[in-house]
């Protein structure tokens, strides 16, 4: 891989070298498949060069995005002295760095939009858009992840959970080799739908058990924390919440194909479901329909949750969802060119939906 800028890459080794097992650290993650993995595997990574576990870890809470004012108080009543966050963009709130650092350094694992090119002798923004010319999307944060620990400690257990998150985030284009010797290694055969191989199962576990309940994520982290091979995964107990959730996204794409708004090349599903499906769904949906700009809208709640997919990346959903949600009070939204979300509340459903018809590309 090509490295345009060593110096982010010495800075990250630097920042994980210098962790003692007199620090306390914490992580905060996503609590996607790549989310959990790339905090399982920079857990792992920190637990081999200190010789002791992480002293706090905290998944993202879904309905404010970034490091709210509750995490902001559990890291200062924990007395944290060095913050690692993945896969999400810290950096969108320059402010709450300003404030963290005066506790702690911060290291911010992310491979999303550059939201703020935030520089700081305390804080090391870990990025690809710094260090490569690879696209941010399909570097996902657990390869970023497994790359800076491969740097610095013996990783030879670890390459398969950050191939779960390749796959779980469709980030394979530039690691089809290495994923060709890590399937190999496991002796897991390849096929055209990598979903539908083993370790496409075990992504998929755990995006079910997500969906399932989101309070099952510091369950789901410590039951990939155990395992030792991907098949483990799929043994453990979080198995039952895929067959729940495969049978809900079962009945959503059949109504799919029924019930979607069609405006030229946008398909618009407006759902209900006790499950948080949306991003699955638009998922295997986006994966369908490529040249199709897929928009799922979760209307469970009272707060909308919004997953968008553009498979040919010929539109950016990110734009897109954030252009449509602006003004919109305690509302959020980001992602890739080709895949995307948003949060707002009900009131604005429909400004947020013509909204999205009237937008010019």
């Amino acid at each position: 891989m090509e490295t345009t800028n060593p110096e982010v890459l010495r800075r990250v080794d630097t920042f994980l070298l210098n962790v003692t097992p007199k620090d306390k650290v914490c992580i905060i993650h996503d609590t996607d498949p790549d989310g959990v993995c790339s905090a399982v595997i920079i857990a792992k990574c920190v637990e081999r060069l200190r010789n002791k576990k992480v002293d706090l870890r905290i998944p993202m809470d879904k309905t404010q995005y970034g490091i709210t004012d509750k995490m902001l108080k559990q890291l200062k009543n924990k007395k944290i002295t060095k913050l690692i966050t993945t896969d999400f963009s810290a950096e969108q709130n320059p402010e709450r760095l300003e404030e963290l650092e005066k506790q702690m350094e911060i290291l911010v694992i992310d491979h999303h939009k550059l939201y703020n090119d935030y520089k700081s002798d305390r804080t090391v923004l870990y990025k690809p858009q710094f260090f490569t010319k690879i696209d941010p999307s399909t570097y996902c944060t657990a390869k970023l992840a497994f790359d800076a620990a491969d740097r610095l400690v013996k990783t030879e257990d670890l390459d398969w959970m950050a191939a779960t998150a390749c796959i779980a985030d469709i980030a394979t284009a530039p690691w089809k080799d290495w994923l060709a010797e890590v399937f190999k290694k496991y002796k897991i055969k390849m096929k055209k739908d990598l979903f539908r191989t083993v370790i496409g199962q075990v992504a998929a576990t755990i995006k079910s058990t997500e969906v399932y309940d989101l309070k099952l994520v510091p369950q789901c982290y410590d039951v990939f924390y155990a395992a030792k091979k991907p098949k483990d995964i799929l043994k453990s107990k979080l198995g039952k919440y895929k067959i729940i959730i495969d049978k809900d996204l079962k009945k959503h794409l059949a109504l799919f194909e029924k019930k979607a708004e069609k405006h030229k090349d946008m398909r618009i599903y407006e759902m209900t479901s006790k499950y948080r499906i949306h991003s699955a769904l638009s998922t295997i949906l986006g994966l369908k329909y490529p040249d199709k700009t897929i928009i799922i809208i979760n209307k469970t709640g009272a707060i909308i949750s919004v997953s968008g997919r553009r498979g040919d990346k010929k539109k950016p959903v990110n734009t897109l969802l954030e252009n449509a949600i602006k003004g919109f009070e305690g509302a959020n939204a980001g992602g890739h060119t080709p895949a995307a979300g948003a949060g707002f509340n009900k009131k604005y459903l429909n400004t947020f939906k013509q909204r999205l018809t009237q937008w010019k590309t």
